[in-house]
């Protein structure tokens, strides 16, 4: 057996036989653990190529590639659920970009009942139906005209991989089986994926390991009753549980503990003290000067970042430390504005984050472009600058990557705006194309999270699954916001303990008396929580001050 640091929990997760159903928290060491079960297989002289370990990105693979790699000098096959469908369609299929799938979207003729949806919403809708077994009549006839439009430019998307895929193997076109199959966060797959996962083999063992706690993507199709799907189908198995959690204080473990109080719970490994509060402030524009005013006073004042040196900065904390979670992103427009007009500077991860806009989206491709000489790279852009961008790929083409960006939103006509300027500064750390792509294509795994920048990260619940902060504050806890009016109340309670469980050292709760300057509630999530109450203690006076304004502007609107 290679020797790896467990605790008694993991040890027995990666050595019990047969079907084993391993019910993971946050922070146990769940890569950790699946890691040392494939050792465990290696070790007992199982062949690598018996074996198959899939996750659900390729961030995730890559790093449990690694970590096998540093015991096994020939891993088996680590890959992610379209990685493997793609290897065994054995085709070369031309994939939409996100931003080409978003103007299709966009294009497509809506009916009546899906009219007062977003596009990004809608093309949720159709992807979870195309990953869907079941598929409601309206929905399947929208996901029918996207598919013919993608086909009418000859692009298919990585959900018809699955779809193919599950065909051959049902029909028998395409054959595979392996002896040993692990699956990582396995509370995020869909029926479709579970349908393939059961038709892949796994005759000696089957090893998932997951957090049912943790199941937030409903959206897409997944369900925390997966686990429960997977004891009626193998009725042989065993589960074992892990719960000695390595990534937060006491304070924080509790408050998780409380949320789902009859669920197994974990255990802090870690002793040092920490902070938990729920703070009342006054609307969410007093939320936003409430947060900025905490981190300022935490890193050392406003001026502090420009004043300092850097041995002095070393005893405070810096921004990569801090980060700002809301249910959705209106619940932090007001925060973004109030950072924004700060100069602090931050980064924003999955929804809105600036390579999801047009114009650094144009930029990008054109990189692309530059990197592996091919014009289709630039079939997002129009027919105008389509011309200009593959004027630039001859020209340019061994200029470092911050120089040639100028030249492309000089060419392309766009405006500087703050996301260009944000992706200008980025691409100065690197010195050719291809590691800057490099970079771009390593951190969307993530949501475009860059855990190097000294920033403050802002990000809805849903991207902040898998990463962790020294300082959480969580914003906008209140009835109609988190939990969401239009969302499921049991997935609502599962975002809102990834939202807690994020925190390592401190976290802070934030609800308002107002939002949207109508009276707001606390979220009911928090009742009978252990929660240290405050209010914010500039409220009198803010409230002062409002009714002040607000009379003021009655008067005017006498005369």
């Amino acid at each position: 057996m290679f020797k790896m640091d467990l605790n008694d929990e993991q040890r027995r997760a990666a050595k019990v036989s047969g079907v084993v159903l391993v019910v993971a928290g946050p922070g146990t060491g769940k890569t950790k653990t699946l890691t040392a079960r494939i050792a465990y297989l290696i070790g007992r002289g199982v062949a690598a190529q018996d074996i198959l370990a899939l996750t659900f990105t390729k961030k995730a693979a890559e790093e449990m590639q690694t970590r096998v790699k540093a015991l096994i000098p020939n891993p088996p096959k680590i890959t992610t659920f379209h990685g493997l469908c793609y290897e065994l369609l054995g085709s070369d299929e031309k994939f939409v970009s996100e931003l080409q799938r978003m103007q299709i979207i966009k294009s497509l003729p809506r009916p009546i009942a899906l009219k007062g949806i977003s596009t990004r919403e809608l093309g949720l809708l159709i992807s979870r139906t195309k990953n869907s077994l079941q598929k409601d009549e309206v929905t399947a006839k929208m996901a029918m005209a996207y598919n013919a439009a993608l086909k009418a430019q000859g692009l298919c998307d990585f959900d018809d991989l699955l779809v193919e895929v599950h065909k051959g193997l049902q029909n028998g076109d395409i054959a595979a089986s392996y002896k040993h199959i692990l699956v990582d966060e396995f509370q995020d797959t869909n029926r479709l994926q579970y349908e393939i996962l059961k038709r892949l083999g796994g005759k000696e063992s089957l090893f998932v390991i997951g957090d049912p706690n943790q199941s937030i993507y409903g959206f897409r199709g997944a369900s925390g009753d997966i686990f429960a799907q997977c004891k009626k189908d193998f009725l042989d198995h065993n589960v074992v549980t892990l719960t000695t959690n390595y990534r937060s204080v006491p304070a924080v473990i509790n408050l998780a503990n409380a949320i789902f109080p009859n669920q197994q719970a974990l255990q802090a490994k870690n002793n040092h003290p920490g902070k938990v509060r729920a703070v009342q402030v006054l609307n969410e524009y007093s939320e936003a000067d409430w947060v900025l005013a905490e981190i300022q006073k935490a890193i050392g004042g406003g001026d502090f970042l420009r004043a300092v040196s850097d041995d002095d900065r070393a005893k405070h904390r810096t921004l990569r430390d801090f980060a700002i979670l809301y249910r959705n992103r209106s619940a932090g427009v007001a925060l973004q504005k109030a950072i924004d007009a700060s100069g602090l500077p931050y980064q924003i991860v999955g929804d809105g984050s600036p390579y999801e806009q047009p114009a650094v989206a144009a930029v990008v491709a054109v990189l692309r472009a530059m990197q592996s000489g091919k014009t289709e790279e630039l079939d997002s852009l129009s027919p105008d600058n389509q011309r200009k961008a593959a004027e630039l790929v001859q020209k340019y083409i061994a200029v470092p990557p911050h120089g040639v960006a100028e030249k492309i939103i000089q060419t392309l006509g766009l405006e500087l705006s703050r996301d260009l300027s944000q992706l200008l500064a980025t691409l100065v750390r690197f010195k050719t194309v291809q590691a800057a792509l490099e970079y771009i294509d390593d951190i969307a795994q993530s949501g475009f999270y860059d855990p190097w920048a000294d920033a403050i990260t802002l990000l809805t619940i849903h991207a902040s699954k898998g990463l962790e902060f020294s300082t959480v504050f969580l914003i906008g806890v209140q009835e109609g916001v988190l939990p969401s009016e239009r969302g499921d109340p049991n997935e609502e309670k599962r975002l809102f303990y990834v939202a807690v469980t994020r925190a390592k050292e401190r976290l802070e709760v934030t609800y308002g008396k107002n939002r949207g300057g109508q009276p707001a509630q606390p979220s009911s999530f928090l009742a009978g929580l252990p929660l240290e109450t405050v209010t914010d203690p500039d409220m009198q006076a803010q409230t002062r001050r409002l009714r002040k304004h607000q009379a003021k502007r009655s008067q005017q609107s006498l005369f």
